[in-house]
């Protein structure tokens, strides 16, 4: 059976402790960001272009970051500890393995968070850039995607103007409005 970090004791903050213990909190606030995250992430599967729904996933990703920062941060200060706990046999080879594995699931974990947050702010920038296209289209000829909704169809026009259209909808809309007249005639 594979040893866990349960046994580990140490001092953090000149407060002898049981590793497990001194995680506690920081495990307990990633499980209740992760379960929040989780059903934000179920609503963007049904309408991935939802800026609220992106909004709050950067804000609980930017949460959950900072959480997995002071676990980290926490396991880092205590990696000494270990370190000397195993040579002098006071902990078991596993058990200092298992440190070691917890150690690094949790920098894993922070590159993958750092990873997904910058690809939400990514998404919410192209948004925002076609958005801006889209606008600057409709001010220059004078007309609404009202006026485009013909050549757009009624569910993109609608995502549009409801504000819910992805970027990749923003694209599509900007390459079909943004041609010439006769360009648009010959498709």
């Amino acid at each position: 059976m594979a040893e866990t970090i349960r046994g580990i004791s140490v001092v953090i903050s000149a407060d002898t402790t049981k590793l497990g213990k001194a995680l506690e909190d920081v495990n307990k606030k990633s499980k209740d960001i992760q379960s929040e995250l989780r059903q934000v992430e179920r609503l963007l599967r049904f309408d991935p272009s939802n800026t609220t729904l992106l909004a709050q996933k950067q804000q609980l990703l930017a949460q959950q970051i900072e959480n997995t920062s002071e676990k980290l941060n926490r396991l880092k200060s205590v990696q000494q500890q270990v370190n000397e706990q195993f040579q002098r046999g006071e902990i078991s080879e596993g058990q200092y393995r298992a440190f070691q594995r917890e150690v690094a699931k949790t920098q894993q974990e922070l590159q993958r968070l750092q990873d997904s947050l910058r690809e939400t702010e990514q998404e919410q920038q192209r948004i925002a850039n076609s958005t801006k296209q889209l606008e600057t289209l409709f001010k220059a000829t004078g007309k609404s995607v009202d006026d485009f909704a013909d050549e757009l169809g009624t569910k993109l026009t609608n995502a549009i103007k409801n504000g819910t259209a992805s970027s990749k909808q923003l694209d599509e809309a900007i390459k079909k409005i943004g041609q010439p007249p006769l360009y648009r005639d010959w498709e």
